[in-house]
């Protein structure tokens, strides 16, 4: 009786250190627009993904990219703009400078008129390219919160997946035991 019981106890045993296989599950998170593994920092290519994600979150993976992509010339437009701006400004400032320097030192400089004129137009074109700034910044903010929810929800959703886990008993490769499910 002794030896049975030692007997059903060990393949008891062996039965639930057999049932779950070992598959080694990744956690997710993005970095710089891409998602990676969160052990090994490396980019997981878009086919991996697409056999990882549901179609749900890969389509919100594909989709923020997309908009990631198209926010950088936005952006490349928007630091354009703020630059013209911001030289417009600074050569009119300096224009007036001038202006004054010389009406300082030569009481019979005449072209004072013509003097405050460019510096208005300088003033005209910075503003003008300062609401080219505004117009080009809210798009490609937009587009980029837009762009790091979706991934973020793509990330999110997988993350969970993988950490809902189940213990029950059932059928497995090896037989009957334990099963881990997540």
């Amino acid at each position: 009786m002794k030896k049975s019981v030692i007997l059903l106890t060990l393949l008891f045993i062996t039965m639930l250190s057999f049932a779950q296989t070992s598959n080694e599950t990744i956690q997710l998170k993005k970095r710089r627009g891409n998602i990676v593994n969160a052990a090994t920092n490396e980019v997981i290519p878009n086919s991996e993904l697409k056999k990882m994600l549901d179609e749900d979150s890969y389509y919100d993976y594909i989709r923020g990219k997309r908009q990631r992509i198209g926010s950088i010339p936005l952006w490349g437009s928007t630091a354009a703009c703020a630059a013209v701006s911001a030289s417009c400004f600074i050569i009119s400032h300096n224009s007036i400078n001038d202006c004054n320097a010389n009406h300082n030192h030569n009481h019979e400089f005449e072209e004072g008129a013509f003097c405050n004129n460019g510096a208005l137009a300088y003033w005209l074109i910075g503003g003008f390219f300062a609401v080219g700034t505004v117009i080009y910044a809210v798009p490609s903010t937009i587009l980029t919160i837009s762009s790091c929810r979706n991934i973020n929800n793509a990330v999110d959703s997988y993350n969970k997946k993988t950490t809902d886990m189940t213990l029950g008993i059932g059928a497995t490769n090896n037989g009957i035991g334990l099963t881990l499910k997540f």
